[in-house]
């Protein structure tokens, strides 16, 4: 029986699985969604293009066999506390994104930090977590139904207007392919008998029903949770509309009710990410800026301090350096807004002051952060 698409999103994406995933990699429950929506149809795309040919096709087929992914369905939630459990669903994912991807892996991962506001590496974390649940979905289902490798271009492509509706644009050019409308364009399925077949590849058409649906799951559990919207009224008469529990959100509210015996008072920047190992800002983390720059000009005594931290990986001195260098890219952009740079302090701590274990991604992700601290408030 196909299960139905509500089923699909709590039984793979409930909010506390999501949650969890968000806390694994570092990044707000918001953006790790929109991470996931992109994810899902992206390597079902994919998937689908490489098995257009016969030889990608029976390469698709012995990955998924080889890397035992139908095992991973199990307590899949369970396994996103960390330790071994993660371990091995990101190894195991990360196999399936190297032999489907190979080198455009990184090229993929980075229109998906892009297009969802993550991180790179997070984006990459994702993208192995994602491939685990999907194919080993697929496999579940290939396993049951006999399906080969000659059943494969057909079931891949029997959904694709509906998965080509989901990929976030530019994809086709990640994937070497002209366009996104050319993405798995053209199956070509491997030679097989006409006759004896023939009831096969109605079933792999059906096969694809689970998939698909997953991948429409993801898009229509979006849609049921929605960010909670706030509209915040500043003293000068700004209004910010931002999502609850946000940093901006936080650093509002602490504003308008806060005193002065509270400061100094620390946030983490949640929606402030930068391009690997630069001070340029991404695109999404402009709005947090704008905000920011709202809020200090409706509070001219405020003054702040930014701190830029990194996780452990590579040098200390360069780390602290880079840390220092992106507190002082975003002081720059407030300036350039019209803040007093008498108002901005900043300092770069490098990998000295981690939150977390540097042994894991998921700790090496929360290390890696900026921090704005309320010096004086009123």
């Amino acid at each position: 029986m196909i299960p139905n698409l509500i089923e699909l999103a709590e039984g793979y994406l409930t909010s506390d699985v999501v949650s969890k995933i968000s806390k694994l990699v570092g990044e707000t429950p918001n953006n790790t969604q929109r991470a996931l929506d992109s994810i899902a149809p992206s390597l079902t795309a994919a998937a689908c293009q490489q098995a257009s040919t016969p030889m990608g096709a029976s390469n698709l087929m012995n990955t998924l066999s080889n890397a035992n992914v139908s095992s991973a369905l199990t307590n899949f939630g369970s396994s996103l506390e960390g330790g071994a459990a993660t371990d091995g669903l990101l190894r195991t994912g990360s196999t399936i994104i190297s032999s489907l991807l190979g080198p455009k892996a990184s090229g993929v991962a980075n229109l998906i930090a892009d297009t969802a506001g993550v991180r790179p590496d997070s984006a990459s974390s994702l993208m192995s977590l994602v491939a685990t649940l999907l194919f080993g979905g697929l496999m579940k289902h290939i396993s049951t139904s006999g399906l080969t490798a000659a059943g494969l271009p057909e079931l891949l492509s029997s959904h694709r207007a509906e998965v080509l509706r989901a990929i976030p644009p530019g994809l086709a050019s990640r994937l070497g392919v002209s366009s996104n409308d050319n993405i798995c364009a053209a199956p070509a399925p491997m030679a097989h008998a006409a006759v004896a077949d023939q009831p096969k590849r109605k079933s792999a058409a059906l096969w694809l029903l689970p998939l698909a649906a997953l991948v429409v799951g993801f898009i229509f559990w979006r849609a049921l949770h929605k960010p909670i919207l706030a509209s915040i009224s500043l003293p000068c008469g700004t209004t910010l509309s931002v999502e609850q529990g946000t940093f901006t959100y936080n650093l509002a509210n602490f504003m308008l009710h806060g005193s002065a015996s509270d400061v100094p008072k620390r946030f983490v920047f949640d929606h402030l990410n930068f391009e690997s190992s630069t001070t340029q800002l991404t695109p999404d983390s402009n709005g947090t800026v704008t905000n920011l720059v709202k809020i200090m000009a409706c509070y001219p005594n405020m003054t702040i301090e930014l701190d830029g931290h990194t996780d452990s990986s590579g040098d200390a001195d360069s780390n602290k350096t880079l840390s220092i260098n992106r507190a002082d890219a975003v002081r720059d952009l407030l300036v350039q807004a019209g803040i007093d740079p008498s108002r901005i302090a900043t300092a770069g701590f490098g990998q000295e002051r981690p939150i977390a274990s540097n042994d894991t991604e998921q700790g090496r992700a929360k290390n890696r952060r900026t921090e704005l601290v309320v010096l004086r408030a009123m």
